[in-house]
């Protein structure tokens, strides 16, 4: 949830499933990648962020891993026609 510290799974309902916090403000982006495809890589931003909340919060605008439980689907070859 960008601005929420956290990143969040939800059902094809809307229910939130589960929640993982993170260590900075925005997390941005979501991936499944790894062999199984339960690795979740979670960008991140340090734009419009002032020095001192840079320097409190160092860790923003890394790259994240976090291992999950729920494996994210592969993703289909681009096939030009």
């Amino acid at each position: 949830m960008f601005d929420g510290w956290r990143i969040a799974r939800f059902s094809p309902q809307g229910e939130e499933l589960e929640s993982y916090p993170m260590p900075v403000r925005c997390p941005t982006m979501v991936c499944f990648g790894g062999a199984d495809m339960k690795t979740l890589y979670i960008t991140t931003t340090r734009e419009n962020m002032e020095d001192d909340e840079l320097a409190q919060y160092p860790l923003s605008g890394a790259i994240f891993t976090l291992p999950v439980a729920v494996a994210g689907m592969k993703k289909l070859p681009f096939r030009e026609c």
